[in-house]
């Protein structure tokens, strides 16, 4: 794990040179207490963050966990000394899932907190909303959990992005079915928006690939949960796989409970937003099977002694045992850290910017594809990683798998 401590000492003494030290040292201290009263949400002894998470609506068995990650980050940076002197300090508001409460909620944060960057905002519909808010305003927008090409491109050194894309994650997972799964009549149940139509494109691009198109497809409306109709009709197609373009854990329990209480045992592969403990807790026997996709290894990562050391210090910090989601969050706000010590002292949007694309392979205790960036590159890894639910748990069925 990587660890930020900064000290700076001044040592006086009685001769000439002395005097234009301590001269040179004034002159800078005022230089920064003129550069923090310039850029927002700077102070000679803070860096202020904003994000929004889904913390009351239909996906916050992720977006709580999400947002303890981004805590627990930003509580290991403070206790090692912060970054060049300066704390992290975090506001965090709920988008309860709704787009336009993330509007208001950026809003809020870069207008009025007058935040320096916004971190880790969860979902797609929701950050791609609130996105502009901050960009606008010259606020970086950094690292969403939105796995989509619009968080980093086009390029701007305000935007860089983390997870995975969605239409990687899924043409793996398709080719995973067709390849070892032996899988030919594709169906899917997505979600009806912009999210869900990427997810439709990408498994209809990869069946091309094979030689085939969707056998039948059924969609529904954000929220719903009542999947009897599309299930039907997919059952009716004679589907041997579904692929499923939703959100969370919810919508992946009911669709799946709906096919075993039709007698359908057909396979079902999820994306990234099932990929948690909380989709099997759910689901039980209806989930056994289910395949998922995803950037990191979470319950499936192996229990290191350094990953064991992180997750006591969770636990004895909060209360609880540490749960899906908190790799996303720490990662994204030890991320941001690395670029702003390469940024050094003088911390701007654009000298951040900079030192983000001086990353070079950067891990942390939690498994997952090392990330780089680099001028006219702040794409994530184009990395997937299969899981299956295997008695209960997650069992990792590929190695990382690259598109």
């Amino acid at each position: 794990m990587k660890t930020f401590a900064f000290a700076r000492c001044l040592v006086p003494r009685l001769h000439r040179a002395a005097i234009g030290l301590a001269f040179a040292a004034l002159a800078a201290g005022a230089a920064g207490a003129a550069h923090s009263q310039e850029v927002q949400g700077i102070t000679d002894n803070e860096i202020l963050l904003g994000s929004h998470q889904d913390l009351s609506g239909p996906a916050a068995s992720l977006g709580v966990p999400i947002r303890d990650g981004i805590r627990f980050a930003v509580d290991e940076i403070n206790a090692a000394g912060g970054i060049h002197g300066r704390k992290l300090r975090l506001l965090v508001e709920d988008n309860a899932y709704d787009p336009k409460k993330a509007v208001l909620a950026t809003q809020k944060l870069v207008t009025q907190d007058k935040v320096f960057a916004m971190i880790g905002t969860f979902g797609t519909p929701t950050s791609l909303a609130s996105m502009p808010v901050a960009i606008e305003r010259g606020v970086p927008f950094l690292f969403p959990t939105s796995p989509t090409e619009a968080v980093f491109q086009p390029l701007s050194p305000l935007k860089f992005g983390l997870l995975s894309l969605y239409s990687d994650q899924t043409r793996a997972a398709v080719k995973f079915a067709y390849e070892k799964r032996g899988k030919r009549r594709f169906g899917i149940l997505y979600q009806d928006d912009d999210n869900g139509q990427s997810y439709k494109k990408a498994v209809e691009t990869q069946l091309k690939v094979h030689g085939l198109t969707l056998t039948e497809t059924a969609s529904y409306k954000r929220g719903e949960t009542d999947f009897s109709s599309q299930m039907a009709r997919l059952k009716a197609a004679d589907a041997d796989v579904v692929m499923l373009g939703i959100s969370g854990p919810r919508e992946t329990v009911a669709a799946t409970s709906e096919a075993r209480k039709l007698g359908w045992n057909v396979d079902f592969v999820a994306g990234p937003g099932a990929s948690v403990n909380a989709t099997i807790k759910l689901g039980g026997q209806a989930v056994e099977g289910l395949y998922v996709t995803f950037q990191f290894l979470g319950a499936a990562q192996a229990m290191t002694p350094v990953l064991r050391a992180a997750q006591d210090r969770y636990k004895a910090r909060y209360g609880v045992e540490p749960s899906d989601g908190i790799p996303f969050g720490y990662i994204a706000v030890m991320l941001f850290a690395e670029g702003a010590k390469n940024a050094g002292r003088n911390l701007t949007p654009q000298t951040l910017s900079q030192g983000l694309e001086k990353v070079r392979n950067f891990t942390t205790v939690f498994e997952a594809p090392p990330v780089s960036y680099g001028p006219g590159d702040h794409a994530p890894p184009r990395t997937t990683i299969i899981m299956q639910v295997q008695g209960g748990k997650y069992v990792a069925v590929t190695g990382a798998v690259t598109y």
